[in-house]
């Protein structure tokens, strides 16, 4: 991190009038967008630079969170389907911002990032959440801004697949056709970095990715980027079947399927963004070698 002005810094000066009172700031070097933490008198704040359509999408979907989390009058009764988020789990809270549309400013969430350790002791608490965010496609109106992805619009084409990678993914894109989806909202993204953890709440950050599809895509993201092992990964899934109260003969057959989707599509994504690939290729070349 790095502590006040620079000259890589200018994104951050003639912020809006409402927002450019802080007192410092501390640049994250983090993702793939300038970030950083403003501190206030009384608050500090996350802000980054993004797209307009990024800015759109997160401010969107944050913005309808935050909505029914303020809702006091569900329009559901109470049934196993609830809009009620989890008193665990923490989001951040959107800023309006009337110029400078390439800005995103929320609040600023406590924790520290989960590690792989720390995600497995707490694989009950992860699902709930996970069920919670997945089912809001049943009980509610989502933003109209949200791509609906359903199971067949894989990510990524076989054009851009390596051809080492082919019959891996060629496998499990039958495989994902073969069987029955479970379709909910997800987040899309869910890495090291945008899980935040204290002792009593889990944070989800960086929502440009959130969209519709296989709710198994948020498992297979957990899978890869915490390099979940066999075992982990069935574990991870059987406590999240048992929290959503679903049975499902091939759901983790099927959510091995979508990890290796997510890992081809993350793999083509960083080599042509020159960006770290480590994870993804032993993710596949472990596959390969089974």
């Amino acid at each position: 991190m790095k502590n006040n002005a620079l000259a890589d810094d200018f994104w951050l000066h003639n912020l809006p009038s409402s927002h450019a009172d802080y007192l410092s700031y501390t640049v994250i070097e983090l993702g793939r967008h300038p970030s950083a933490f403003l501190v206030y008198q009384n608050q500090q704040k996350f802000i980054k630079q993004v797209p307009e359509h990024i800015q759109k999408i997160e401010y969107s979907i944050l913005s309808w969170l935050e909505e029914l989390q303020l809702d006091s009058n569900p329009s559901v009764s109470k049934t196993s389907i609830s809009k009620q988020r989890p008193t665990e789990l923490q989001l951040p809270k959107p800023d309006a911002l009337t110029s400078r549309s390439d800005l995103l400013i929320t609040s600023k969430l406590d924790g520290t990032q989960l590690t792989k350790s720390s995600l497995i002791s707490r694989f009950p608490l992860v699902c709930k959440i996970l069920v919670y965010l997945h089912q809001l496609v049943e009980v509610t109106k989502l933003p109209s801004i949200i791509v609906y992805s359903l199971d067949y619009e894989l990510p990524i084409s076989s054009d851009d697949v390596e051809g080492c990678y082919l019959e891996l993914f060629n496998q499990a894109k039958i495989n994902i056709a073969d069987n029955i989806s479970i379709i909910g909202f997800i987040h899309g993204d869910l890495s090291m970095g945008n899980i935040l953890v204290t002792e009593t709440s889990i944070g989800i950050v960086d929502w440009e990715y959130a969209n519709v599809r296989d709710c198994r895509w948020d498992l297979a993201t957990i899978a890869v980027e915490f390099e979940l092992n066999s075992d982990e990964f069935n574990n991870l899934c059987d406590v999240y079947l048992k929290q959503k109260g679903l049975q499902e003969d091939n759901f983790i057959d099927v959510a091995k399927s979508w990890a290796v989707i997510y890992a081809i599509t993350c793999l083509s994504w960083a080599k042509k963004n020159n960006q770290q690939t480590n994870r993804y290729m032993q993710f596949l070349t472990r596959l390969v070698k089974n």
